[in-house]
């Protein structure tokens, strides 16, 4: 196999692989959105463990799997879009918003958005500004991290020749 197969292949996974990790990361950001909506306080100040816990674990088993540091940067990023938006999204359509209540984006000490509109747009920003490189940072390592495993537990091969 050829450097930019392999290239290729390490980027982007295999295809059935690539699949489960995406489907995954819709299923659980879907299952998250139903509770969310139901009243379920998932959000990540509620949880925070959970979400600080789930999001490398996503990259980590993608490693394992061969699905491709792409795909696994991708649905890391995706759970910190639900987090930021998500959740002051249905503030804002509902006008349930607060300033310290579910609605609210995770952010530095001591800021806070002065309405919905302003929370949701703060929330884009941030996960544009930073979650991009959080994603990319954390994603990489853990993507390394499950590959590393893989390699170890399948006797030494990190890329399939």
């Amino acid at each position: 196999m050829g450097l930019l197969a392999r290239g290729r292949g390490l980027l982007l996974g295999g295809g059935r692989p690539r699949r489960v990790l995406l489907v995954s990361t819709g299923v659980l950001l879907s299952l998250a959105s139903v509770a969310f909506l139901l009243g379920a306080n998932i959000g990540f100040f509620e949880i925070p463990w959970v979400w600080l816990s789930l999001m490398p674990l996503l990259p980590f088993v993608a490693g394992v799997l061969r699905a491709g540091l792409l795909p696994a940067v991708v649905s890391l990023w995706l759970v910190r879009v639900w987090l930021h938006v998500f959740p002051p999204l249905v503030g804002y359509l509902s006008g349930a918003w607060t300033g310290t209540g579910r609605y609210t984006t995770p952010r530095r000490t001591a800021y806070m958005y002065g309405s919905a509109r302003a929370e949701l747009l703060g929330g884009l920003e941030t996960t544009l500004q930073f979650g991009v490189a959080f994603a990319f940072v954390v994603g990489t390592v853990a993507y390394g991290l499950g590959a590393l495993l893989r390699s170890v537990t399948a006797g030494g091969k990190l890329i399939e020749s």
